[in-house]
């Protein structure tokens, strides 16, 4: 199985981290220079795990990406994304 890993939005290299509240991937060279001024101070970033696979394909519907989803309790698929 190939493993996609989320790309650095800057520099497009592999990202490292998170930013929640810009809602962009970054490596770590990119985020520190991005958030270096006080607009972005108390943004905090959160480390991604690299052997997490990204934009995986659904084994069971080979067309579509993976997602989560919960069932409720009476057994009806609730999707998370």
């Amino acid at each position: 199985m190939d493993i996609k890993l989320k790309k650095c939005e800057i520099c497009k290299i592999d990202s490292t981290c998170l930013c929640y509240l810009c809602k962009i991937y970054f490596c770590d060279s990119c985020f520190k220079q991005y958030h270096n001024n006080e607009e972005y101070k108390t943004h905090k970033k959160d480390k991604i795990d690299y052997y997490i696979p990204i934009d995986l394909k659904c084994p069971e519907h080979k067309l579509y990406p993976m997602e989560l989803f919960c069932v409720n309790e009476k057994g009806k698929t609730l999707n998370l994304f």
